[in-house]
Formats: C-alpha cells, structure tokens, sequence
C-alpha cells in the first residue's frame, strides 16, 4: 500500500507509516522528522512531495534506530538535503554498523547485519542540541531520552509535537509487553517530563495521532513497573541473564527471531543496570558468569 500525505495543522503533515514520518513546510521548502524504514519508504516520501511541488531541503532525525532512518540515504542523494541528528545519534546515522555492533556486543554476525537494524549510511550535515530551536528552522527540539541515546521529539510551530519513540502505543505493548530500552532510568524521567509538556497534538512515531497522551504515559510506565515486578520475582535466588530471558519468555508466551532476542536482550541488560544502580540488586561474578539476585534475599 502507498503512502498517503495528510495534513495535521497549519504547514505541519504526516506521512503515516509502519513509522510514521512528520512533514513540516516553510517557504524555503520540506523539512521532514525521520525518513521511514526503508529506501522504498524513501522513495515513496519524495513522489507524494513532488505530486506537491514540494521540494526536501532537510531531515531531522529524532534517533538513528533503522526504521527512523532507512529512507536518509535514497532521499540524500536525489535531493542534496541537509539530515541534522544530535551528537551520539548521528554517529550511528553515518556508521549504522554501530547498532547491532552495540547490541551484540561484538562483532555482529550477517544474521543481525539486516535492514530492520541496520540502515544504510547517510551524511550528517549538522549536528544540534537535544533541546532548543534546530538550527535557522521554526522548530524546536525536546529531549526525550531512554529509548536510545539521545532521542529527541521535535515541536513544529503548529504546536504538534513528534515523540519519536518515547511512548509506545497500547497495541504493542499488548502484543509484546517488551518495548525496547538503551535507559531506563532516562526513560522514566522522559515519562515524567512528557506530563508536564503541552501541544495540541502528539505523534508517537508508532501510533496514532492523539490531543491527549495521558492514558499512554500510564500504560507505558505501568508496564515497566511490571517487568520490573517480573523481574525481581526471577531474581529471588541466583540467576542468569539467559534463566531471566526464559522466565519473561514464559511469563509473557514469547517466541524470539534473531531480531527480537537481541532487542529484548538487550533490553533486559538496561533493566538489570537500572535494578542494580537503585540498590535492588546484586550482581555476582564467578569464574564463568555473572549471577543476578535479589538484594532483599540475599542472607548475611
């Protein structure tokens, strides 16, 4: 199915998509926020904006995840566009080996090396603070880390703000119950900061539209309150990363491809940092291991 341009409010669209895609247009032409998953995505993108007579003069990356970036390349080279990122996002943008590099742990094998985590690599023309107005644009960057590195949303003088990946929508939370996180103690300190943020309209890069974002701020911290819960119940004796992952598998009727078991891996290291740093466990080292346990359980 086609892309389909609709307009929010004043100059400021989206493009809705697997992941959705903000259009912002002044006079000196497009400014989009994220570039879609893919080179088709990219593709895609610039025929609705010509169908327009509109011409892309910049992306903003509001993180380097594949699906947020896959469409920088093919869109770049037909359009000379400017792509601003901030500093540790833009790194992954122009050396997208870095993803899964980072999420193995190691050099990542060709199974890991595919497009759902890994994009093709564009040129980071401008880097920008994570907060503050982008560059000589009317827009303006919010931080929202947690999700990964340093992730921002960006707010069109519309009064729109794009989230990026700072909520997830309750369908995949249901689905999934494991969205992912580089920190968590970040992410809960984004949920508390997007509370106190107003806008007329939010857009959650994998949902829909919404005028209050409320309800999802709840169901997303409730949900890490609730691995959290899950998790401390796992560690009541010493255990293992790998003894942790089987019981959420359990606890949640999870299956894992190679993609999902490095992003849910991962994801559970950060909750395990988290835990560790707010004194809720310990971690052990043996010769062979490392052993995760309950503080509160742990006799002596």
């Amino acid at each position: 199915m086609g892309l389909e341009l609709q307009k929010i409010s004043g100059n400021t669209y989206i493009i809705s998509a697997p992941t959705n895609i903000g259009v912002y247009v002044n006079n000196q032409g497009v400014i989009l926020i994220d570039s879609g998953n893919d080179k088709e995505a990219g593709r895609q993108i610039i025929k609705l904006l010509k169908e327009k007579g509109w011409e892309i003069k910049m992306i903003i990356n509001t993180h380097s995840n594949a699906d947020h970036i896959g469409g920088n390349n093919y869109i770049q080279r037909r359009s000379n566009c400017r792509i601003a990122a901030t500093q540790l996002e833009a790194a992954f943008i122009q050396n997208p080996i870095f993803e899964p590099a980072f999420l193995w742990g190691g050099f990542p094998c060709s199974t890991f090396t595919n497009k759902f985590l890994m994009a093709t690599p564009a040129k980071i023309t401008d880097i920008i603070p994570s907060s503050g107005k982008i560059l000589d644009t009317d827009l303006e960057a919010i931080p929202l880390p947690g999700h990964f590195f340093e992730m921002i949303g960006v707010k069109t003088p519309d009064n729109v703000l794009f989230l990026g990946d700072a909520l997830f929508p309750e369908r995949i939370i249901h689905k999934y119950h494991f969205c992912f996180f580089y920190d968590l103690a970040s992410q809960l300190q984004t949920l508390e900061r997007l509370e106190a943020l107003e806008a007329e309209v939010f857009v959650p890069s994998h949902g829909i539209m919404t005028k209050d974002i409320k309800n999802l701020i709840t169901l997303n911290r409730d949900k890490i309150k609730e691995i959290i819960s899950v998790i401390l119940s796992l560690c009541a004796k010493p255990t293992t990363l790998h003894l942790i992952l089987e019981g959420l598998s359990k606890k949640y009727n999870l299956t894992f491809d190679a993609n999902q078991y490095l992003l849910i891996s991962s994801t559970v290291k950060s909750y395990l940092a988290y835990l560790y740093e707010k004194g809720e466990l310990e971690m052990f080292f043996s010769a062979s291991n490392i052993t995760w346990q309950k503080r509160s359980n742990i006799k002596g």
